[in-house]
């Protein structure tokens, strides 16, 4: 893999286009299409920009080691909307070297007609972080720990399934349908949790659990880009 390839790869980790990306680094979109290209390498002060974002410059410029410093709080962009922006909390490392902190967003309900609640994206903000243990989302979820987040459930839309409060693990590993299941997605601006199941005409199924307040609801093929897969919930905790 070339430096072209890591910085390409480092930008789809962030979610961003070119000119996002290059903004983020305080060049023009066209200069970091450019590193893309291999047509430029980047300068010392774009390699900065990069090393403050947790990214591991020594695996910029030469691929070894990982992409990420030991110990960066791992941040990303969730489908459809800007990057979160992260709160300092300690980065220590947790006893026994094997757990792993997984970014937790705080999300705002708002009121819909009829008294329902929609949660969007627009007051999203990482305010914690949760430890996990490494092994046990690798053996247990089949999951890497740089690609889930943690979101806290909001609404009635998925009782008795789940309810207020609960927090999901959401795995946003090629966030797309992998067949039928529960998602978090952004449909029109707002993020929601619910099922989503394919049709045969090509179209999309959204339902809830909470079928009486929630009827299940069509998306036709040609209008499936207004649906944004976050990524697919593999785990919820919660309350008894």
């Amino acid at each position: 893999m070339s430096v072209a390839e890591r910085l390409s790869r480092i930008r789809k980790y962030l979610g961003l286009s070119q000119k996002d990306m290059g903004r983020r680094v305080a060049v023009s979109g066209t200069t970091w299409q450019n590193y893309e290209l291999d047509n430029a390498a980047p300068n010392a002060h774009v390699l900065a920009r990069l090393s403050d974002e947790g990214f591991d410059i020594n695996w910029v410029l030469t691929g070894a080691g990982e992409m990420r410093k030991d110990g960066a709080l791992e941040t990303k962009s969730v489908a459809g909307f800007a990057e979160l922006p992260p709160r300092e909390i300690g980065r220590e490392k947790l006893a026994g070297g094997n757990y792993v902190l997984i970014p937790r967003y705080a999300l705002r309900a708002l009121p819909r007609e009829g008294g329902a609640a929609a949660t969007t994206m627009e007051d999203v903000s990482l305010n914690e972080a949760l430890a996990f243990r490494r092994d046990w989302i690798e053996r247990e979820l089949g999951a890497r720990p740089a690609d889930l987040i943690v979101v806290e459930m909001t609404g009635d839309a998925m009782l008795p399934t789940l309810v207020p409060g609960d927090l999901l693990l959401v795995d946003t590993s090629a966030p797309r349908m992998r067949g039928g299941g529960l998602y978090a997605f952004n449909l029109g601006g707002a993020l929601a949790v619910r099922r989503l199941q394919a049709r045969l005409d090509g179209g999309l199924t959204v339902s809830s659990d909470n079928a009486a307040l929630y009827p299940p609801e069509d998306i036709e093929q040609a209008a499936l880009e207004r649906v944004k897969i976050v990524g697919r919930v593999v785990w919820r905790a919660g309350r008894l």
